[in-house]
Order: structure tokens, then C-alpha cells, then sequence
């Protein structure tokens, strides 16, 4: 990003948290001033939580979002409490927006209606009615406790998510490959994917998530994408902590959009330079695997995190793609018989590509929506899911299958709720 386009992006971003957060102490003091309490309690009651959790910005700006150089116990008695809040009140605030969307028709209706002189007396006599009273009354009690309840579910499941943002699930699946050789049947991948590397995401945690995979002994380790987070810098402790991976015919990684926010080239050097990962920027290569080749595609990506097809995520695919042909037309292979991977970091593009020649596609991106207000099934209620059909786990269309992993690291909020991270095991079948 440059400066302009980084300042645009964080008075966009602070100002629609501050906003929001403005909705949630404006509910807040109300309900106070409601309870007849002395103004001075209710000031120093409503504004004193905002103010305190507005200190660690503060310590954002001094060291410029590095939270690796704050001692740890500043990280857990100040910064992870703050993150809380900032998840809590962001979740009750949206919550008090969409009552508030909800609630403006009859607001409107009730505006012009009191501007009608016979029909403003008319609704005033309705108004005083004894069963309209009560219904009012029990009404505001209703949306009183409710508000109360989803204030205390989003502190609780905010502090939940911070607490257990770094508990792990290994998920493991089988995907059928048509024409597989029997030679090939049984192999193992492993992949992991959105590391973020960066305030959140050390390398002590990062190297833990090393020594499970690698305690796996997988045949292939593939890595789709946002390897860093937001600076270039925080390439050298990924770099670090997964130069140690270990995997029988190797390990293979492409960009995501997070890793073009600072330098790419940058952070494509230190991983070629310092580590095994082989890095795949549109290109194709054709290994072998168990005496049978194999054949693995990984394309770029583009900075952009939205959920639109992307014409130049699929341009890159289709090249890529056409790349693996020529090498199959080559070396004399019939394509067929040769499984063929593609790693692209966003799966939003994947319906566009169907009729190209891959059999699976390797992403991830959308964290699994990160924080989940609830699932069940294939129902994934989250900001993910509004953005596209595509969130997490296995996918299929017209033969061709996606695998959209959860990740491992967190964006904006450093939690996560009804989505643990992941690592995936996958077994070719």
C-alpha cells in the first residue's frame, strides 16, 4: 500500500469502528440517565470504559502495531482486553444498528402522521390507551433484556475467541482424483494456510504449527497464500520458523493478497532465499511422485480482499493452466493420467475456471469467517459468508473439487469464534 492509500484505508476503517462504538455508548448512557442516576455517575460510568480501551491506540501508533516488542504481560493484562472490547462493542453496536434499520419505517410513519394535525391526535389517543401503554412498556423491557443478552454473549464470546484463537483443529478429508495412478493412491497432503505472520502470529506459534506438521510426515506441504500480514518485514520470523518444514517430495506456496500490501518481491526473496518453500508465481511444474508425475500449478493474486470474481485472478489461472499443458505436451505425458493441483489463494474465482484442466483447487482467504455467530451444518452466519458461497471445507463443481482451508491467523481482530484454525490433512484417493 502506499502512504495515501493507507491513510484512506484507516480513516475508513477507524472511522466506522469509532461510529459504531459511538452507537453503543450513546444505548449505554441512555439506559443510565433512564435509571435516574446523579449526571456525574452517569457520565463517568458511560465514558470511562471507551476511554480506558482507547489507550492502547496509543501504543499502536508508538510501535507501529508491532505487538512482538510489548512485554507479554502488557500483551495479556492491556492489549488482549482491549481487542475484546473493540470485538464486543463492534458486535453490540451492529447489533443495535440493524434494531435501529429495522425500526426506521414506523419511525418515518409515525413522523408524518404527527405532522397531520386529525391524524396526531387520533395516534395520541391510541397512544393512551391501557393495553398500548402496557404493550409499550413490555416492548421496551423486551428489547431491554435482549439488548442485555447479546451484550453479555459478545463479551463472553469475544473472550472466548481471543482466548482460544490459537486452538487448532486438524481437518482431515479425502479427495477423489479421476484417472489417479494406483501408485499415487494414499498420498498425503498437508496444507496451511493465512499464517499472517505478524503481531499475532510469532514465531513460537508459528514454529508449534511447524513441528505438528512436520510430526505428520505428509508427501506434500502446500501453503496458499498470506504468508505475512501487512509489512515486509515480518517475512524473516515466517521465514525462520518454516524454513523447518519438512515434507517427502516438498513443500509449495503462493502469494495472497495480504503479502502484496508491502514489497512482494521482498518477501519472495527471503523465502527463496532462507528457506525450502518453493514459491510458485504463475507457474507450473511437473514432479514425480512414487515413480508417476504430478503435476502442481500456483498462480499470484491481487491485493484486493472482496468477493467478486476477479477477471485477473482468472487471466492468471488460465495461463498457468495453459503453462502445465505445454509441459505435459513436452515431455510427451497424456494429461489424463497426471492429477493436477492448483493453489490459488482466493476461492471466489472457481465457478469462472471449471472448464480449464485441474482437478483440485487449494485455497483460503476467508478464515472461515473468523468469528461465526453461528453454524451448523453448511449454515455459516458470519461476515464471510454475505461476501461469498465459498467459506470453508470442500466444494464441487462439473468434477472439479475446491478445498477452501480456515487458516491459521487472524485479521483485524486477533480471535476467533465457532471457527478454530486449521490444518488440513488430505488424502488423494
Amino acid at each position: 500500500m502506499t502512504i495515501l492509500e493507507r491513510t484512506i484505508f484507516f480513516t475508513i476503517l477507524f472511522s466506522v469502528i469509532f461510529s459504531v462504538q459511538f452507537v453503543v455508548y450513546k444505548t449505554f448512557r441512555n439506559y443510565l440517565l433512564r435509571k435516574n442516576l446523579d449526571k456525574k455517575a452517569v457520565n463517568y460510568l458511560s465514558r470511562t470504559p471507551f476511554l480506558v480501551f482507547l489507550i492502547p491506540y496509543i501504543l499502536f501508533f508508538v510501535t507501529r502495531y508491532d505487538m512482538a516488542i510489548l512485554p507479554d504481560w502488557l500483551n495479556k493484562t492491556v492489549i488482549l482486553p482491549f481487542f475484546v472490547f473493540q470485538g464486543a462493542t463492534i458486535f453490540i453496536g451492529l447489533y443495535l444498528i440493524i434494531g435501529k434499520i429495522i425500526k426506521l419505517p414506523f419511525v418515518l410513519i409515525n413522523y408524518i402522521l404527527s405532522k397531520i394535525k386529525f391524524l396526531s391526535n387520533k395516534l395520541e389517543s391510541i397512544k393512551k390507551k391501557k393495553k398500548v401503554v402496557q404493550f409499550d412498556a413490555s416492548r421496551r423491557k423486551f428489547i431491554t433484556a435482549s439488548t442485555t443478552v447479546v451484550s453479555g454473549y459478545a463479551f463472553v464470546g469475544a473472550s472466548v475467541g481471543a482466548i482460544q484463537k490459537d486452538n487448532y483443529i486438524v481437518e482431515e478429508t479425502t479427495i477423489k482424483i479421476p484417472g489417479l495412478p494406483e501408485e499415487q493412491r494414499g498420498t498425503k497432503i498437508v496444507m496451511i494456510s493465512d499464517i499472517h505472520s505478524g503481531p499475532f502470529m510469532d514465531t513460537g506459534l508459528m514454529s508449534s504449527y511447524v513441528d505438528v506438521i512436520n510430526d505428520m510426515k505428509p508427501d506434500l506441504i502446500f501453503i496458499p497464500g498470506d504468508m505475512t500480514n501487512s509489512k515486509r518485514e515480518e517475512a524473516n520470523p515466517f521465514a525462520k520458523s518454516f524454513r523447518e518444514l519438512k515434507a517427502k517430495y516438498g513443500v509449495y506456496a503462493t502469494f495472497g493478497n495480504h503479502d502484496y500490501f508491502n514489497d512482494v518481491n521482498y518477501i519472495g526473496d527471503v523465502i527463496k532465499n532462507e528457506t525450502g518453500i518453493r514459491l510458485l508465481r504463475n507457474e507450473a511444474l511437473l514432479i514425480d511422485v512414487n515413480g508417476k508425475p504430478f503435476s502442481i500449478m500456483g498462480t499470484e493474486d491481487t491485493q484486493d480482499s472482496g468477493g467478486k470474481s476477479n477477471p485477473t485472478i482468472a487471466k492468471y489461472i488460465t495461463q498457468t493452466v495453459q503453462r502445465a499443458a505445454n509441459i505435459f505436451k513436452e515431455k510427451n505425458v497424456d494429461s489424463a493420467t497426471v492429477p493436477k493441483i492448483l493453489l490459488n489463494h482466493k476461492p471466489y474465482v472457481f465457478d469462472d475456471v471449471t472448464d480449464l484442466d485441474f482437478d483440485l483447487m487449494l485455497s483460503g482467504h476467508t478464515h472461515g469467517g473468523q468469528v461465526v455467530f453461528f453454524k451448523y451444518g453448511d449454515i455459516n452466519i458470519s461476515i464471510a459468508a454475505t461476501v461469498h458461497k465459498y467459506i470453508s471445507g470442500l466444494y464441487q463443481n462439473e468434477g472439479k473439487s475446491l478445498y477452501v482451508s480456515r487458516g491459521i491467523g487472524t485479521v483485524g481482530l486477533p480471535l476467533r469464534f465457532n471457527c478454530p484454525p486449521e490444518i488440513t490433512k488430505i488424502t488423494l484417493m
